[in-house]
Order: C-alpha cells, then sequence, then structure tokens
C-alpha cells in the first residue's frame, strides 16, 4: 500500500484489529468489516485502515470470534490521504484529474471510480487515438496495440472485470455517471491509471531526453545522430 504519510509504497503490517462487523451486500457472503492499524516502516506514522471483505466465524455465537480471511478493499481512516506524487511528465489536465480522483478514495470511492473511469477514456481518446461507442469497446482497442507491456494490458482488462461492465451499463455509455463500485474498483482504477501515466508519458518522455543528450554528445564528437522511432 502507499502510506499516507510520506507517500512512500510500502509492506504494511498490520499490529492489531477490531472484531469483524457483519455487513449486508448484495452478492457477497460472510461480508464484512473491522477496525485495524499499524505504523508504516519508514516513516513510522501512525496509520488506521477500515477494511472490508469476507469472514469466517471461529464460533458462529460469537461476534468476536470473527476474523477476515479475504480483504476485498481498504480506506485508510487516519492520517488523512495528501495528495500522490505525479511525476512531472504527466501533463496537467491529466494530473489534476487524478489529483482530484485520489483525494475523494476514502470519502467516496463511487464518486473516485467515475472520474478516474473519465480520465482512463480522455488518455484513451486524446493520447491514443481511441473512440468508440463505449469504454469497454475502447479498452478492448487499446489492448490490441502493439507494444504494451503485459502487466499493463492484464490490469488494464481486468477492470472490465472488477468493474463487471456487462452489469452495469451504465458504464459503458455514460463513463462519468456516479454508480455502486465493486469492492476494491476505485482503489484498483487508481493503480491502473498510475502504470498508464507511466507508459504513456514518463517512459517516453525520459526516453526521449536521453535520446537528446546522447545526441549532443554524437553531434559534437561529428557522429551520426540517433533517430526517434516514432
Amino acid at each position: 500500500m502507499i502510506c499516507p504519510k510520506c507517500n512512500l509504497g510500502i509492506r504494511f503490517e498490520i499490529s492489531s484489529s477490531s472484531p469483524v462487523y457483519n455487513e449486508e451486500h448484495p452478492t457477497i457472503k460472510n461480508y464484512g468489516f473491522d477496525i485495524a492499524h499499524g505504523f508504516c516502516p519508514e516513516c513510522n506514522q501512525f496509520v488506521v485502515l477500515l477494511r472490508h471483505g469476507r469472514y469466517w466465524s471461529h464460533d458462529f455465537n460469537d461476534e468476536g470470534a470473527r476474523e477476515l480471511t479475504e480483504v476485498l478493499s481498504q480506506q485508510v481512516i487516519f492520517p488523512r490521504t495528501s495528495l500522490k506524487r505525479i511525476e512531472p511528465e504527466v501533463p496537467d489536465n491529466y494530473r489534476r484529474e487524478f489529483q482530484e480522483a485520489y483525494s475523494v478514495l476514502q470519502v467516496s470511492p463511487r464518486a473516485s471510480a467515475a472520474m478516474s473511469r473519465r480520465l482512463l477514456q480522455a488518455i484513451l481518446r486524446e493520447k491514443f487515438g481511441i473512440k468508440k461507442r463505449n469504454l469497454a469497446d475502447e479498452v478492448d482497442e487499446f489492448l490490441s496495440i502493439s507494444g504494451i507491456p503485459s502487466y499493463l494490458s492484464q490490469e488494464v482488462d481486468a477492470i472490465r472485470n472488477v468493474g463487471n461492465f456487462a452489469s452495469h451499463p451504465i458504464k459503458n455509455t455514460q463513463t462519468g455517471e456516479i454508480v455502486e463500485v465493486e469492492p476494491g474498483e476505485a482503489e484498483w482504477l487508481i493503480d491502473v491509471l498510475d502504470a498508464l501515466f507511466d507508459f504513456a508519458f514518463i517512459q517516453p518522455a525520459r526516453t526521449e531526453k536521453r535520446r537528446n543528450e546522447l545526441n549532443e554528445k554524437l553531434d559534437a564528437a561529428g557522429k551520426p545522430l540517433m533517430k526517434s522511432k516514432n
């Protein structure tokens, strides 16, 4: 997870958690939540999580004997989430939308997911020139582009499964609409956008910068310059 204080990726260890409380869910049995806390191994900040997921009961007559066996989503409830660091190569308009989606993630996963889907569609259309009748079809065409790293294609493809587009047609036709989200969907969308930023903007810009620096040296030495493949 990302520490909400120091913004570093960490392996967060739970120090203690509350009993699991049952919560009704339309499709998931034995669904509940608990409160867990621990300390960031990097900055030692005290962090409190609200976790939702499937639980198992040691004793069906004792609610205190329940424990989460599969965490499907979690929210940082302390400290308040700071803005996520975004590399300067990402265009400002995408940066602003991403920060807005990230800032409301803990308050309203539904609103965050709606903004993330809208941003994903904007990148597919404006950066890759993909314009279809809905986001699911645009994702299909993006996945057919050669040269996409396997890790990115798998994560983008999983959006349709996590979000279950087929069961929620509104996500197809009205990308920015605020609708119910599956557990973990809003967080997944943030991670996918982060990976897409790296592929679409950060790495190409850094590769171009290294090429320009090398060409300056080649030019000074009177040697042929490297040409861009684009």
